[in-house]
């Protein structure tokens, strides 16, 4: 169905001074007119109760008059089982949880004091027939939860996305065969509060019926052709909840079941419009509340919602970047300066970004926005920043294709449209949402990336519980990267196995790597190629019953003190980066940093070394793309959890000056000691000097504990690194590479190899290179030299 027409990480996740000194940043942000979220009930229960109006993927959307985070009532939607988990006057949510004040537990929920109109418990929103079994399986395996997860059947109901036009919000999504449109709002009869949910039902299909609304144990439900009356609980015995339809198909009408309201409706035919009205008061005036819902407005014609509106956000932040000074350096770092004041109060940490052909640039945020950045030129003098869409489940991916931005939350990859080309998306479209979501505070997806075919892929991570250790209850999908088809229409689990991964790279060939960060089962982070169907690292995540237990090689560990929270991975394939094309880039968020990856490949075992950039960034760098106008590289991120990274949000360009490059670009492991690659000649004095090298090996313990002291290979049961002797050192004749000699080179987790080296034109040279040996090659000619190792 075409959704454009009518017819349609981490170390322990340790509070920051961030959420400390925000002043509140997360309640005073505009968040717009809905925003997507995890959902506790009014009394903090979580789907893992199964009662009330929780979800796990919900929006919120405001209704009425709306001043920051006021509204006049809300409407909770369920996009998995396509109910309307609730409703209220009186105000929208309560901000708690991870994203907004730094809890580590809770989530959203309804705002204190509001008045609950109706509720109703997690399962199918729409019937199949007249069967609302919850049809999806219980997850499977040790410490999976013992309720289900993930949306309904596609053939049963399925969420399409929303419309967005002025105050109005307008759902999309699939009944059987039918194609339903809807919208919730709040109008007031007399002195009635009414809540609304007006439908149009754009293609037809067969009977279904409706849940209306659920009480509490001890609830009676009356229903009386096309008005139905609920009693509230004990706790407010007067109360009454009166609900009545206008407009409704012939043949349609209530039907009480228990403490349960169904409106049982006919075939669906293309063109039908009807609206449900609640109303809620004391039982003395229910009379005048079902005269009251009578008296509302009709059912109106949806289409006139589905082209736009007027812009939300009008007003455009404009900054001045700045250019970095260093005037030695190969690569210096600009900045282009973030509008944290901005007229939204919009709290900007920047999780993705990525470029339009033009060259502008569109940035995602961990508090659901997009803005787009025009002016991305070579002075950085008039940045514009443009407020382009709200509300997203922490938006921590995002990528470009075809001039279409798509995004990755928690909830699902959403598709962002502009239909009437004002600068702001008027059609947020569920492209995949078939990502299984729990409560878990920590379960985050990260990044958003295609393969050269055009499938999409991301990461989640596990339920990780406070503290860091262990984890709260499982889905089939924790520790999972994902591949989705180019339409969005088949998705699949790619690897299993991973803890928190803030991060992946998807190469020009096709190459998936990850990263992850320490934690359970993880000793220190790591840089990982991974294969179809492959376990990765940790035995929990495995969905594998019995557990492994041993995991896939990787690439290399890094070392703790020199990265302790990953970010993405990027392959430099710029022609106007320095000569460094064809190597890939690694993001450090613990450490602010970026590093180059050294890869070799000995028979079907991949293992490497990463060296890292003479560089200083802002804040936590997560995601990096090359921009396809001036080939430099854009890097952001922000400072939401255990990081050195000082500012709230950044983006910076890492920009080569012309100027030489000596850098280590190859490594090979052989019998006869390590051979290093570089970029350009080095001095053949320091390099050919055995004392201007050092090498110490270490290995980590794979256990259950949070991460792994180093432990001596001499010694396993000793903490600590091994010494090694350097023997000598072999430089190339073309001076840009050098064998440093050790004798009975063996695989270990990690090797620290230093150097104290420059390069022929008297420029530094990184000094440290941190590996990971999985095998040692023999030399198939002894005594030969290498000038070409990649």
């Amino acid at each position: 169905m075409n959704l454009r027409s009518p017819l349609l990480l981490t170390a322990i996740y340790t509070l920051s001074a961030t959420f400390a000194n925000a002043a509140n940043k997360w309640e005073e942000m505009d968040y717009g007119r809905f925003l997507s979220a995890t959902y506790l009930n009014a009394e903090g229960k979580s789907t893992l109760d199964g009662k009330g109006s929780v979800t796990n993927k919900g929006i919120a959307i405001k209704l009425g008059k709306a001043e920051g985070q006021d509204a006049e009532g809300t409407l909770l939607f369920d996009t998995e089982l396509l109910r309307m988990a609730g409703g209220w006057t009186g105000g929208w949510i309560k901000l708690k949880g991870v994203t907004f004040d730094g809890g580590h537990g809770p989530s959203p929920s309804p705002k204190e004091g509001v008045d609950m109109v109706f509720q109703t418990n997690p399962g199918p929103g729409w019937s199949k027939g007249t069967d609302f079994a919850d049809p999806r399986k219980l997850p499977t395996g040790p410490g999976a939860a013992k309720v289900p997860f993930g949306p309904l059947p596609k053939e049963w109901a399925k969420y399409k996305g929303l419309y967005l036009s002025g105050d109005n919000v307008v759902l999309a999504y699939t009944v059987g065969g039918a194609m339903v449109m809807e919208m919730p709002a709040i109008e007031t009869a007399g002195d009635a509060k009414l809540l609304s949910r007006t439908f149009n039902v754009v293609a037809p299909g067969a009977p279904s019926n409706l849940l209306i609304a659920d009480g509490v144990e001890g609830t009676i439900a009356t229903a009386e052709g096309d008005h139905a009356i609920v009693s509230d609980d004990a706790k407010n015995p007067d109360a009454r909840l009166v609900i009545g339809v206008i407009g409704a198909p012939a043949g349609a009408k209530f039907v009480a079941d228990g403490s349960r309201v169904l409106l049982q409706l006919p075939a669906f035919a293309a063109g039908q419009q009807f609206k449900v009205v609640f109303a809620k008061g004391p039982q003395a005036d229910a009379g005048k509340l079902a005269s009251a819902i009578k008296g509302a407005s009709k059912p109106v014609d949806l289409k006139q919602f589905t082209k736009g509106g007027a812009p939300h956000w009008p007003e455009v932040a404009k900054t001045t970047g700045s250019l970095g000074t260093d005037d030695k350096g190969a690569y210096v770092v600009d900045t282009l300066t973030v509008p944290f004041d901005n007229a939204y109060k919009s709290w900007f940490r920047i999780a993705g970004l990525d470029f339009f052909k033009d060259g502008r640039m569109a940035v995602s945020t961990w508090s659901g926005d997009v803005w787009i950045v025009s002016g991305v030129d070579a002075k950085l003098e008039n940045l514009q920043w443009k407020r382009y869409a709200s509300g997203l489940f922490q938006a921590l991916g995002l990528k470009i294709v075809d001039d279409q931005i798509y995004v990755l939350g928690r909830d699902q990859i959403t598709r962002l449209h502009d239909l009437n080309g004002d600068g702001e998306a008027d059609l947020y479209e569920n492209f995949n949402n078939d990502v299984q979501v729990t409560p878990g505070f920590h379960e985050f997806t990260f990044d958003l990336e295609t393969d050269p075919e055009g499938n999409f892929y991301f990461t989640k991570g596990g339920p990780v519980n406070p503290g860091g250790r262990g984890w709260g209850p499982l889905s089939d999908h924790n520790g999972c990267v994902f591949k989705v088809s180019k339409d969005g229409q088949k998705f699949e689990v790619f690897a299993a196995g991973i803890r928190a991964p803030n991060g992946m790279g998807v190469g020009p060939n096709g190459e998936i790597t990850l990263g992850d960060n320490q934690g359970t089962w993880v000793p220190v982070d790591y840089i990982h190629y991974a294969k179809k169907g492959e376990f990765v690292e940790v035995p929990d995540l495995s969905h594998i019953d019995p557990p492994p237990t041993s995991h896939a090689p990787h690439l290399c560990w890094i070392p703790y003190d020199w990265d302790n929270s990953c970010g993405a991975h990027i392959w430099e394939m710029s022609d106007k980066w320095g000569p460094l094309k064809g190597q890939l880039l690694y993001l450090s968020y613990g450490k602010s940093s970026l590093f180059e990856v050294l890869q070799e490949r000995v028979g079907d075992l991949m293992q490497g070394a990463v060296v890292k950039f003479p560089l200083k960034f802002d804040t936590g760098t997560m995601r990096a793309r090359f921009s396809p106008i001036d080939g430099q590289l854009y890097v952001a991120g922000l400072k939401g959890w255990q990081t050195n990274g000082a500012k709230d949000a950044a983006v910076q360009r890492v920009r080569y000056t012309g100027k030489p490059v000596c850098m280590q670009n190859a490594i090979h492991i052989t019998d006869k000691g390590i051979h290093v690659g570089f970029t350009s000649p080095l001095d053949p004095a320091a390099a050919g000097d055995k004392e201007n090298y050092a090498l110490q090996v270490s290995n980590y313990r794979w256990t259950s504990d949070y991460g792994s002291a180093e432990y001596k290979p001499s010694d396993p049961m000793q903490k600590g690194r091994d010494d090694l002797t350097i023997t000598g050192v072999k430089v190339s004749d073309d001076k840009k590479s050098v064998l440093i000699e050790v004798e009975g080179l063996m695989p270990v987790d990690q090797y620290r190899l230093k150097m104290n080296i420059k390069s022929a034109d008297g420029s530094e040279v990184p000094a440290d290179v941190g590996g990971t040996i999985n095998v040692v090659a023999t030399e198939s000619k002894p005594g030969e030299t290498y000038s070409a190792l990649r």
